[in-house]
């Protein structure tokens, strides 16, 4: 009888082994779909590892305090790309001359810029994307058709090319 209890005893630490080894093994997973990810996409994935790590108590404290800090960064990563992109749709946008559409992605670019400020985005990141939201701000809105007192129409004739005569 001795022998069958802690036969049953390596049983269930063999099991608990396995069951830490899934539960690790389904974070590493959830990172990974995080790596690429959209920031809506980001931020649901974020979330649910959160939970998953709250609810799991085998799981080591460092390894959720690592798994948790990777996620906040992907998240980040995420939202700066998304700022990054459509901040430049914006200036590209603006350039055209079509103004409803680049307010609606300036105003989409700042949503993901205040995110990605708000996960711990680097100064060098603030910066340039102040300065490229400045430069949208900036551009476009201006561009006139047809003279204007500053460039009056040019209705001076022609000289001739008397070189080629």
């Amino acid at each position: 009888m001795f022998g069958y209890g802690s036969e049953s005893l390596a049983q269930k630490q063999e099991a608990e082994r396995a069951a830490l080894e899934r539960s690790m093994q389904f974070c590493k997973d959830e990172l990974k779909k995080m790596h690429e990810a959209t920031p809506d996409e980001a931020e649901r994935l974020s979330k649910g590892l959160k939970d998953h790590c709250g609810q799991d108590k085998a799981l080591p404290f460092d390894f959720k305090r690592k798994v948790l800090e990777r996620a906040r960064q992907y998240e980040c990563n995420a939202n700066m790309r998304a700022a990054d992109h459509a901040l430049h749709t914006a200036l590209r946008l603006a350039a055209e001359e079509h103004m409803v559409e680049r307010a609606s992605k300036l105003g989409e670019g700042r949503r993901y810029f205040s995110k990605a400020c708000a996960l711990g985005a680097d100064e060098d990141f603030r910066k340039a994307a102040q300065r490229l939201i400045e430069n949208v701000m900036m551009t476009g809105g201006v561009q006139k058709k047809g003279p204007t007192r500053a460039k009056p129409a040019d209705i001076a004739p022609r000289a001739p090319n008397r070189a080629k005569a």
